[in-house]
């Protein structure tokens, strides 16, 4: 097949498959300074220390076509490279590089970007027999870059409702899986799709009934919204069903009303603005990541920054996905969400190495691609920085 039609139209290279510092803020009940990198290195893939339970990621799997020239508007973007993508995708490929045992939920097409995809995320260890298969193209994302390097996702290789990902059946959802889940992770992009939507909510529903941790991550994406002034009304009755909401700083200027740097610094505003959700974690791309998490007493009794790891950065596509990974292993492992509620340690320890997964994740283009041994960098580079900041 030639590079033309993996696109659906658009032209292709070859497959691609194979910062300043936050200051710490004052804290209602201070964190301890992370200094046990050994444990930290178990979490990065130790076979020893394999999740007691499955994580099952919901969502769209699809192709983020990375435009070759920066710089330019779509229009004048003369090649694509198409990378294995889609926030939920990312995250159970990130949760199986470090030895969580994760299962993946979607729908894809039945064409040859829905072979590599799922060949791609079976050879990473992810569960893909919940995934779906329908008589839909599978979904790619055009991204362009500004000339600083920023990124801008400016639309689709088709119609917006034309794609898999909008069909996912809530009559297909294994409901045993997740009901006998220890997390269940989503976004927020298919709430736009009502057929994603009713299997969204169905699976949360199922997930808490069992007692899994559930976890939302806004990741918003106005090009996924056919009418944007919407969206807030959908979205937050939903993150309303969460234990924990991951979000970016300007996430939460556009969904709370905050300031970025507000959000940023004083994640517990935001957690605030969320009655039944336990934590909140706000990623902050250069300027780091904050969080805020309720104590055993129902009180938000533990908030902190991390700052952002220093590393040569190639694309930040997926970073916020590997952080939710990183976040999530160090849950699963630790004991779960009540003993990181019980343990500020315990907690803030899940957040460096979240961010430090986050950071090296930027050093390859694309998310699921990266190569394992990055894995290990992490857990090398969380151990050096805490022997720093000690």
């Amino acid at each position: 097949m030639g590079p033309r039609s993996v696109l659906h139209g658009h032209t292709a290279t070859a497959n691609a498959f194979g910062s300043s510092l936050v200051r710490p803020q004052q804290l209602r009940r201070q964190t301890n300074k992370f200094g046990q990198p050994q444990k930290v290195c178990c979490l990065a893939g130790d076979p020893s220390s394999q999740s007691p339970g499955t994580v099952i990621s919901f969502g769209e799997a699809l192709f983020d076509c990375l435009a070759n020239e920066k710089g330019v508007p779509k229009e004048e973007v003369k090649s694509w490279t198409p990378y294995p993508g889609g926030a939920p995708a990312n995250v159970a490929a990130a949760l199986a590089k470090l030895n969580v045992k994760v299962a993946f939920i979607s729908a894809l097409g039945k064409d040859d970007l829905a072979k590599q995809m799922m060949d791609l995320l079976a050879e990473r260890g992810v569960d893909i027999s919940a995934v779906q298969q329908v008589d839909l193209p599978t979904r790619d994302v055009l991204v362009v870059y500004d000339s600083s390097g920023d990124r801008q996702f400016v639309g689709f290789g088709g119609p917006n409702e034309s794609f898999a990902d909008t069909a996912i059946s809530a009559d297909a959802l294994p409901l045993d899986a997740l009901q006998s889940a220890a997390a269940l992770v989503t976004g927020t992009l298919g709430l736009s799709f009502p057929v994603t939507a009713a299997a969204m909510h169905k699976a949360v529903e199922a997930a808490k009934s069992g007692g899994a941790v559930v976890l939302v991550d806004i990741n918003w994406r106005p090009v996924f919204w056919e009418d944007v002034s919407q969206a807030p009304g959908i979205i937050l009755p939903y993150v309303g069903k969460a234990d924990i909401v991951k979000l970016s700083d300007e996430e939460a200027e556009w969904l709370f009303g905050l300031s970025a740097s507000d959000a940023l610094q004083h994640p517990d505003k935001v957690l605030e603005q969320l009655p039944g959700v336990k934590g909140v974690l706000v990623t902050g791309g250069g300027a780091g990541c904050s969080y805020a998490f309720q104590g055993a007493g129902g009180k938000i009794d533990y908030t902190g920054t991390v700052p952002v790891l220093k590393v040569e950065s190639t694309d930040t596509t997926g970073a916020g996905d590997a952080f939710l990974g990183g976040f999530l292993a160090s849950l699963v492992k630790l004991g779960g969400l009540e003993a990181l509620q019980a343990d500020a340690d315990k907690l803030r320890r899940a957040v460096e190495f979240a961010a430090a997964c986050g950071a090296f994740t930027t050093t390859k283009p694309g998310a699921i691609g990266v190569e394992d041994h990055h894995v290990v960098f992490v857990a090398i580079s969380i151990s050096r920085t805490s022997q720093t900041n000690s």
